[in-house]
């Protein structure tokens, strides 16, 4: 049987993640505080891996994990001591080895993800999690005693209450982790159960929403199973942390915006305009790619949505909160970066989750009446691996990275799109236009605005050109090289043009048209 530490104790967490992100530092800092750390078996071995003493789950449970690690905290050593009341109520259970746990850190095995991916149905039932659930509402049913953390999102937050309160969490917070994690595991057992039904869509649940494009328009956030704002978003993937309630359009544009940094692994910041980047940059800060992202359109960028790929810092939090904007959504927020979006009332801040998000938007959906209109999500970009140069010199390292970088972007603007950028962002775009020399004109001229030498930059469109004038109005502004999609009955007049021009074109297998 397991050795029981003394009532008058060690504070003690439990830990078992699939994601490791943000484990090594609430380890530290957990860790800082004489917290025993007891994982199960990949989480212990990540933390051994990285220095931690562990104890592992099954020296408490005095049983090595079984059926290949299908049962492992299945056991009243560990949920007594997760579920024990009090602490002076642990008296009477200490002869079966059974002692407090004050911190429970627990996300669920990927079933979205392998959903998402059409995983065989064998090894789609193994990332069905059972063991993670039955922790986390074990927990959260305990918050009057017990801090919970569902997603590596807490972490920034948790630290901080541990720091403010001496290695503790706040009565507040342990309660705002319990509805977190309620809903965590209510949105993955809609998604088991949707699977099992053959109804992995299907939308069983309305929340309604103040209004819809118009104030004369009714409307309703479709999540099956969500009873209202807050589920729904969850199970999304989503969380708000302070600002007014979102409407009907900024739902659209921040799934917009989400949809376009979650193209790019880099640190990258998407500002989104009625549906279309106004701004895009990378940096090596999330304050920088902001910086670079503004650069584009400032005046359009008024009153935006502003996503990251990064968690925001406070010098990016700053930035933020010099300006009029409706939505920030990242991964994650520094306590002083929220605290200084959170003293803007009006601004909604939120975390979003890349690979439940990814899985919530997997197809998209048009209603006109009766007739409902489905296709699947535009995913992927193979093509880059397969570019064809038309015309022109090859491109070289730095014009590759920007033409992947306005092939991206692109995929994101309404069409017809142009977007003219550099390796770091966008310098000008062009979207929605009826007629694609039109959009060339409407970057250019943006461009142009913000006092940018296109000479040497590259332009990014999301369909052929089907005639030479809008290859031939960028290489008269001094574009180097253009990515486009081939199949045009043109194309051959169109790559003479580039070349007559110097200009390189590159050709793409397939397009990315968003209407």
């Amino acid at each position: 049987m397991a050795t029981v530490p003394e009532l008058n104790r060690r504070r003690r967490a439990l830990l078992s993640v699939t994601d490791k992100t943000g484990l090594a530092d609430i380890a530290t800092v957990m860790q800082s505080y004489d917290y025993e750390l007891v994982a199960s078996g990949g989480t212990a071995a990540f933390l051994r891996e990285h220095g931690f003493p562990v104890t592992a789950v099954s020296e408490v449970t005095g049983y090595p994990e079984i059926f290949g690690g299908r049962v492992k905290t299945l056991h009243p050593a560990i949920h007594g001591g997760i579920l024990g009341p009090a602490e002076a109520d642990f008296a009477a259970v200490r002869d079966l080895g059974i002692a407090p746990f004050d911190v429970v850190c627990v996300n669920l095995y990927r079933f979205e993800e392998a959903l998402r991916g059409a995983t065989a149905e064998g090894a789609l039932v193994e990332e069905i999690d059972v063991g993670g659930p039955a922790l986390l509402r074990a927990a959260a049913k305990n918050f009057g005693r017990v801090t919970v953390l569902s997603s590596p999102a807490d972490y920034e937050e948790f630290l901080w209450e541990l720091r403010r309160h001496d290695g503790d969490a706040s009565e507040s917070f342990r309660r705002r982790m319990a509805a977190a994690a309620f809903a965590r595991t209510a949105g993955y057992d809609q998604a088991i159960a949707q699977w099992f039904a053959g109804a992995e869509k299907e939308a069983t649940g309305a929340v309604a929403l103040r209004y819809g494009e118009n104030p004369h328009q009714g409307a309703r956030l479709l999540v099956g199973g969500a009873r209202d704002l807050t589920e729904a978003l969850t199970a999304c993937g989503l969380r708000l942390w302070g600002g007014k309630e979102l409407s009907y359009n900024n739902l659209v544009d921040l799934v917009a915006a989400l949809k376009l940094v979650a193209d790019f692994d880099e640190c990258a910041c998407a500002v989104i305009k009625h549906t279309n980047p106004c701004g895009f940059g990378l940096g090596p800060s999330p304050g920088a790619a902001l910086e670079r992202a503004l650069a584009c359109d400032p005046d359009a960028a008024f009153g935006g949505v502003f996503a990251f790929t990064s968690p925001i810092d406070p010098p990016a939090a700053e930035l933020l909160a010099g300006r009029f904007l409706e939505i920030v959504a990242a991964p994650a927020y520094g306590a002083a970066a929220l605290a200084t979006l959170r003293s803007k009332k009006n601004v909604r801040v939120l975390t979003w989750e890349r690979d439940a998000f990814a899985t919530a938007t997997r197809d998209t959906s048009r209603a006109f009446g009766r007739l409902v209109l489905q296709q699947d999500e535009d995913e992927g970009f193979p093509e880059l691996a397969e570019l064809r140069t038309a015309a022109g010199s090859e491109p070289d390292a730095r014009q590759r990275v920007a033409l992947n970088l306005a092939w991206r972007v692109a995929k994101h603007v309404k069409s017809n799109a142009i977007v003219l950028a550099d390796e770091t962002g966008l310098l000008g775009v062009g979207a929605g236009q009826m007629s694609r020399v039109d959009a060339v004109r409407l970057a250019l001229s943006k461009a142009a605005a913000r006092g940018f030498d296109v000479r040497g930059a590259v332009a990014g469109s999301d369909g052929f050109f089907p005639f030479p004038d809008g290859i031939e109005l960028l290489a008269d502004a001094g574009v180097a090289a253009v990515i486009a999609p081939g199949g045009s009955v043109r194309d051959a007049t169109v790559a003479a043009a580039a070349a007559a021009r110097g200009l390189t074109l590159c050709l793409a297998s397939r397009r990315h048209f968003r209407h």
